[in-house]
């Protein structure tokens, strides 16, 4: 277990320093040292890199923390926000609820894993601020997750990726779930399924928030 957890938290260090090698590319494309309306992205996937220790809870961690899963679940709540904070640096939200059906998908997409949450995760005899905080991210993560699904209906594109990416976010989330968050299951795929889902995810928003951000930035002409 000791090797996999260095080994994902390597993969998870790279898509960081991929996030910054975007954010110099498309500062290199306008003349900028850095693309700086592609910073909230690489905030987005440091806080998951921070979240992504947490959750691994080595054992150094766990020697120093009674609930390693906080951390984590804190990590990733703060990478949702900087993610909406990039969503709204390329769009605004009359032009992601255009009708009924935006807002329909937003409420079911709130409803359900709310629903799911109370029968799959809830867990009784878990920390009271396990679950508290657990459901908390779960809603903010789907609100994400509603806005790139209504970007990719209405604008297409790159949109899809991040609808996808986020479509991958949850489906790690829901696993870990209902697996280490609930508690009480262990399945023989607990980990490896939310790990994989999960650095797709994170790879699939990166490209397309890039090539989404690369259309706000001007390309240079040789002089």
């Amino acid at each position: 277990m000791g090797a996999s957890r260095i080994t994902y938290l390597g993969l998870s260090f790279q898509l960081l320093i991929f996030s910054l090698f975007l954010g110099f590319s498309l500062g290199a494309s306008s003349g900028e040292v850095f693309g700086w309306k592609f910073l909230p992205v690489v905030m987005g996937m440091g806080f998951s890199f921070v979240g992504d220790v947490f959750n691994l809870q080595f054992p150094s961690i766990q020697k120093k923390m009674k609930y390693p899963l906080l951390g984590g679940i804190a990590g990733f709540f703060l990478a949702q926000i900087f993610y909406l904070i990039a969503v709204f640096q390329i769009s605004n939200w009359n032009n992601l609820f255009q009708d009924g059906l935006h807002y329909g998908i937003l409420i079911a997409m709130l409803i359900v894993p709310a629903l799911i949450f109370k029968f799959r995760v809830y867990n009784p005899e878990r920390s009271k601020s396990i679950m508290a905080s657990a459901f908390v991210y779960g809603i903010l993560l789907c609100f994400v997750v509603a806005l790139l699904l209504n970007g990719a209906l209405i604008q297409s594109g790159y949109w899809w990726l991040l609808a996808l990416g986020g479509g991958f976010f949850l489906l790690s989330d829901a696993v870990m779930g209902e697996t280490t968050v609930h508690g009480g299951r262990h399945p023989v795929f607990e980990f490896q399924v939310p790990w994989i889902t999960y650095l797709i995810a994170q790879g699939l928003l990166i490209v397309g928030f890039y090539f989404l951000f690369s259309q706000e930035y001007p390309i240079e002409s040789p002089q």
